[in-house]
């Protein structure tokens, strides 16, 4: 075993570790384990999936006190799934060391009552809250935070972008300046770096990978479907191989309900996660994915960054996502922990400035098309652009009027040029829509004249 995994670390924390295989510590643990065993406050950048859980759970497990009953030490995850999963991490390698110390799982969506009583009645040391019940209890004075050694903020960006930082900034006004502070996330927006500045003044900052990368270990493709139907080329990606487990994503829960009847008209067996189906409904979802009773799962962005599944070995965006961040946390789903995965984006001609963004972001991709049931690689858009942009001059009689209004300088002379100019466009698109429709009435009467 790695001395990481050894140094600082009880003997049977050590052999918990190898039982449950950790022989050799990943790039995140290295980097982020000594730190917190340290007593470091950290800011840790680190892509989904790049194994962030264990770099915390480790030493905190480690530092608490099995004889001491009193919260020691507090993780918030930003959802009831991702605060689930760290629960049953933290039971396992609880199990796997043999210590014997109390973990509280406080979420919404379960009886409030009977979580006070629970946790009355086993003194916790570590508790993993969603952040509006951990506030909950520590209001009510269920339990003090003031001398707890750490308090970890998980998925530090989602927190954010679901509007939790209120409610965590309440319960760390409240901790003591002692306590070792952590914020994990895969992406450090502004608004999040001066919040965490507020409690941290010199944390050490860790940057693993560049989170608005995609891992080596995913083939990225992009799909222009051009004038298919977009529900079409779904099917047809989904049955042309066979995906161990294939997660779909849509902006929408309608749009997710809508996928989610066409697959099942198809005679797809699929299931479907979203906000808007009861929390039971999703949990007993998520499980029988888990099972294995299901190849394929249609999702909103809740399952991009609220649920951790295992085995997807494809990722396909039905329709890019209106915040772009959200396409590097769905295709993150697959290809982890350095197995292989396939992401698949289809989009259409008019959403490549949105394409454009997302390779200005850190995103490659490998640019395919569609023929006679596989994939197979065609050139990159930025050629048929560049082509476009060499080409796209204006027409004489526009360049005319640009330099005639532009000696007169009356009103309004900027809006007529523009709108001179769109017209032009317009017209442009009109005539290369004409050709396309020629090009493509032309193959289809090949393609009858060859099946004679």
């Amino acid at each position: 075993m790695n001395n990481i995994f050894q140094d600082g670390l009880r003997p049977e924390l050590v052999t918990g570790l190898q039982k449950i295989g950790f022989t050799k510590p990943i790039e995140v643990q290295e980097a982020v384990i000594p730190k917190l065993l340290a007593n470091t406050s950290c800011v840790v950048q680190a892509a989904t999936g790049s194994g962030k859980t264990h770099a915390f759970l480790i030493p905190i497990i480690n530092a608490i006190n099995i004889d001491q009953h009193y919260v020691q030490a507090v993780i918030t995850a930003p959802s009831r799934e991702l605060a689930d999963q760290l629960y049953q991490v933290a039971k396992s390698l609880r199990q796997a060391s043999g210590l014997d110390f109390a973990i509280a799982h406080l979420a919404g969506g379960t009886d409030r009552q009977r979580q006070m009583d629970r946790f009355a009645q086993t003194k916790p040391q570590l508790v993993i809250a969603t952040p509006g019940r951990l506030l909950d209890f520590v209001e009510k004075k269920i339990f003090a935070v003031d001398q707890v050694k750490y308090f970890i903020i998980d998925e530090a960006d989602m927190t954010l972008d679901l509007g939790f930082l209120t409610d965590i900034d309440k319960v760390m006004a409240k901790v003591g300046k002692e306590t070792v502070l952590a914020a994990f996330s895969a992406t450090i927006p502004v608004k999040l770096a001066n919040f965490l500045r507020k409690y941290m003044a010199k944390p050490e900052e860790i940057i693993i990978d560049n989170p608005a990368v995609i891992a080596p270990t995913i083939k990225n493709d992009l799909l222009d479907i051009g004038s298919r139907d977009r529900k079409a080329v779904l099917y047809q990606l989904l049955t042309m191989g066979q995906p161990y487990l294939a997660l779909v994503f849509a902006n929408t829960k309608q749009k997710v309900d809508e996928i989610y009847r066409y697959l099942q008209d198809q005679g797809l067996k699929v299931a479907r996660i979203h906000g808007g189906i009861t929390e039971r409904e999703r949990r007993r979802t998520v499980r029988q994915v888990e099972q294995g009773q299901f190849q394929y799962v249609v999702a909103s962005d809740l399952a991009a960054r609220g649920l951790d599944i295992a085995g997807v070995s494809l990722v396909i965006n039905y329709e890019i996502p209106k915040d772009l961040e959200f396409v590097i946390h769905r295709i993150g789903r697959t290809g982890r922990n350095g197995l292989p995965g396939h992401a698949i984006t289809l989009m259409r001609e008019e959403e490549l400035n949105r394409i454009g963004e997302l390779e200005k972001m850190g995103i490659h991709f490998d640019f395919v098309d569609l023929k006679r049931g596989e994939l197979v690689p065609r050139k990159h858009h930025h050629s048929r652009e560049d082509r476009r942009a060499a080409n796209k001059k204006l027409d004489p009689k526009l360049i005319g009027m640009v330099k005639k209004q532009k000696r007169k300088r009356k009103p309004g002379y900027k809006k007529k040029i523009r709108e001179a100019i769109r017209r032009d466009e317009a017209q442009k698109r009109k005539l290369e829509q004409r050709h396309q429709a020629r090009a493509e009435k032309r193959r289809r009467k090949r393609k009858r004249e060859q099946g004679r």
